[in-house]
This record gives C-alpha cells, structure tokens and sequence, in this order.
C-alpha cells in the first residue's frame, strides 16, 4: 500500500487519541514520571509541527494566520528546562509518555519530509487545503498539550513549564476546533511513491518525468512525442472521471465537488481532443523517444489492466468492489496533478515550435502568407514538397491555441478534482472534556461544548464617533460651499 500523508495523519491522531483516553488511567504514584517524559518530548514535537507548517504556508503571507501557534512552538523548540531535574541526565530508559509523544513527533516530522516539496498555495483550493493541513497538525500539538496539562495537575516543580503549556493550548485551540469537514484537501493525497511500484501510483511516476524530458528537450521533441502526451492526457481524464462516478456513487464524494468536477473533467476531455490528430498539412518527424513510448505504453497497460474489460470501463460496482476507491481517487488527484505539469511542458514545446522559424514542416501548398510563397515554396508545392513552417501561419497558431486550451482545461480540471478531497460528515465520539473524535481526526470542543482557554475582548465604539464620521457626497445636485469635514 503506498504510504501517503493522510494515513500518516491518520495513524498520528488515532495514537494522539490514544494517549489522550490513556492518561487519566495511569495510577496516581506515577504522575511525576508521566509529567516528566511528557515535557522531555516536546522540543522534538515543536520542531516536527513546526516543519509541517512551514510546508504548507500560505502566500501572501500575511493570510497565514498560524504566527502565534509557530511563536509558542519556537519558543518550546529551543527550551532548555523541559526536562525534569530527577530524569533529565539520567542514563535509564525513556518513561512511556515520552516514548509515546516521540511517536508523534516521528510521524510528524515524516509528514513535513513528504510536504518539503510542494508549491506555495496559490489557488483557494490549494489555500483551503493549507489551512486544512496546519488544523490537522495543530490538532494533535493542542491534544498532547492538554493530556500533559492534565498530567502536569498541581506539582509545583512543573510550574513554568504548566504556564507554556497553557500557552500552547490557548494558542491552538481554535485551529484545533476546525471541523473535519473543512480540513481535507489534496495535501493528504502527497504519497512516497517507487519508481519500481508496479501499481497505477507507479507507472504514473514513470511516466511522468519520461514525457516532460521528451517534450521539454528541442532535440528529442517530435510530432509523435506531442500526439502520445496529448492521448495519455485524454486517458487519464477519461480514467479520473469513471472513478470519480464511481466514488460519487458509493458516497465517498459529496454531491456537490463531484457535480462541479464533472463538467470539469468533460471540458478538459474535449479540450485535449484536436492535440491528438495533427492537421495533415503540419509535421515534424524525428526519432521516436524509447523512454516516453515505454512510460506512456506502460501507464495505459495498467489502465487497461485494472479498469477496463472487453473495451469497455468497469461499472461502478464492479470498481467498488475490487478497489480501495478512497486510495483510487488520490492515485487519481495525484495523476491529475501530473497530468498539470505535462500540460505545462506540452504547451511551452509548442510554443516554442509554433513562434521560432524552421521548427515544425509544413506542405508547401498550404503557406497561406504571400511573403514567404517565393520561387522554392512555388516549386516545392509544385511537386508536393514540404518546406520549414514560416512563424505566424494560421496552422500552427492553431495549434498552440489547442495547446492553450489543454492548458487551461487541465488547470480547471485538476482544482476541481482535488476539491472532492473534502471529507462528508461523520459521528462524533467524545473523550476528554476539551475534545472529541470526529471522522478519524481529534477536533478540540467549540465555545459550546467547552469553557474557552482565551477571552476575547471587544473595544466599543467611541462616544461621539458616529457624530465626526464624514458627511456623505451627494450627486446629482448642487455641492456644498463649504469645505466637508
């Protein structure tokens, strides 16, 4: 099974949970020791989150509102005195509270080392998953403060360390408090994936450098090179949306991403069509490129395999029953996103063919501009010969403007498929009395459910404030003589 950063982030809040429901049942005479491994693991645990943070910031910054969470886990991640005095030197073994919390903190870290490598969120889609992310991190930081809060209790050796921890839970409350629903995106579909998996996972991974190095070199990019990335790219979407139907189906997608990804996907279908048959009139041959025919035939092998029988798409049914159709859909986001790049590299080779003389052959009948129909275009034609395209002619404009199309189709595309990402609602189980279990994630109690860990204050507006405020312009009718306040 591919390891991807939401069955991290699921194995990190069932153990977050755990050692919650755990704590109160530790016998009484070992809440020292209990309280001591707690605070001994937190530098670590502050570094991890802080490195999954700093992953999935948002651009502009000033829209990440997480500052103050990453403030107070600065300040815990360079403390010193955390350790407590009777263990902190000592050469025994790690108490199980802080084994515990070093678990987390190891799968943490391991989240923000898959994550090191994704794009500032630029898109509300991509923003919204952002701020998913950081929800869920923060929910497991505010779940361990509070269980070594509650371990902390009254020992008055603790009491600097009680007054940071306080800190960390007021800070991380309200993005803790964030509901499941709001918090999954396409960041959870992030996987390690082999280049040697045999699965859809990995011919995707093959498949995907081979095209963009074909396409991206001006040595290697040909006419069958463009034509195969633009029939891999129909395949994929065509693939995307069987599954996508099939997850709508079964209730894994809300109605509503799937309504909208949709016609997305469709759109992104025709748009791919025209870049599959060139016009008869444009060419360039070359030698066909053995590592992006292996990748791509490789990559529609596996489709066929496993999706496909007698020419046709499994039914729905048939889908969910033979597959994970939760980890099919993120093999299918993640494809998608792949299928983004190629798109990129796919448009830039034609432009770069299309705007530079002498890249791409056209049938010398078919020049349509009359300053480049001279004597050896006319004899070429005469004999139905093919001359180098001159820049500006209509065929290939047209062709880059179906490459601009496939573009923009796929950008759609992808955004509104990484928008079913979106969990559906799911029963709450309730443990402590500052959280809860909600859908597989810990969600810290809302002001309803529980006493706030912070006071927010609210200023009135000044007496006399409305009375200075400026007098509106009035139009249409004559000024005042006098200058407005």
């Amino acid at each position: 099974m591919t390891a991807t950063v939401g069955t991290l982030l699921d194995d990190v809040h069932a153990r977050a949970w755990d050692l919650c429901t755990r704590s109160s049942e530790t016998e009484e005479g070992t809440s020292h020791e209990q309280a001591a491994g707690y605070l001994a693991a937190w530098p670590r645990l502050a570094n991890a989150a802080l490195r999954v943070l700093d992953a999935v910031h948002v651009e502009p910054v000033w829209l990440d509102d997480a500052s103050a969470v990453r403030e107070v886990l600065r300040a815990i991640a360079v403390e010193k005195s955390l350790a407590s005095p009777s263990v902190a030197g000592s050469d025994v073994a790690p108490a199980a509270s802080e084994r515990a919390v070093l678990a987390i903190a190891t799968r943490l870290g391991a989240i923000a080392d898959m994550l090191s490598g994704q794009p500032a969120a630029r898109t509300e889609v991509d923003h919204a998953a952002s701020l998913g992310m950081q929800a869920n991190a923060v929910a497991v930081v505010h779940a361990v403060a509070v269980t070594t809060l509650a371990a902390l209790g009254d020992q008055h050796e603790f009491e600097s360390a009680r007054w940071l921890m306080r800190g960390v839970a007021a800070r991380t409350q309200r993005h803790a408090a964030t509901p499941t629903v709001e918090r999954a995106g396409r960041y959870e579909d992030v996987a390690a994936v082999s280049s040697e998996d045999r699965s859809l996972d990995g011919a995707i991974a093959r498949w995907l450098p081979a095209t963009v190095a074909a396409l991206g070199s001006p040595r290697r990019v040909t006419q069958n090179a463009l034509q195969f990335a633009a029939g891999d790219a129909l395949i994929l979407i065509a693939t995307a949306g069987t599954v996508l139907n099939a997850a709508a189906q079964v209730g894994l997608v809300r109605d509503d991403p799937a309504d909208r990804a949709r016609p997305a996907l469709v759109g992104a279908h025709e748009a791919w069509r025209p870049l599959v048959s060139w016009p008869g009139t444009v060419r360039l041959h070359g030698v066909r490129d053995v590592e992006q025919f292996e990748a791509s035939r490789q990559l529609r092998q596996v489709i066929t395999d496993n999706l496909r029988e007698n020419r046709e798409w499994l039914p729905p049914e048939t889908l969910s029953d033979r597959f994970d159709l939760a980890s099919l859909m993120g093999s299918l986001r993640r494809g998608m996103h792949a299928l983004g790049n190629v798109s990129v590299a796919h448009f830039q080779a034609l432009d770069r063919l299309v705007r530079s003389s002498g890249q791409l052959w056209i049938a010398a009948s078919a020049v349509t501009q009359p300053a480049y129909r001279g004597a050896a275009t006319v004899e070429a034609a005469c004999r139905k010969g093919w001359v180098p395209m001159p820049p500006g002619e209509p065929a290939g404009l047209d062709l880059l403007a179906d490459a601009k199309k496939a573009l923009a189709g796929t950008a759609v595309a992808v955004a509104a498929l990484d928008a079913t990402a979106a969990a559906a609602a799911a029963p709450t189980q309730r443990g402590s009395d500052a959280l809860k279990w909600e859908g597989g994630r810990i969600v810290a109690c809302g002001a309803d459910d529980h006493p706030r860990l912070f006071e927010t204050v609210y200023s009135p507006e000044p007496a006399g404030a409305r009375s200075e405020r400026r007098a509106p312009v009035r139009l249409g009718g004559p000024q005042q003589s006098s200058p407005r306040r």
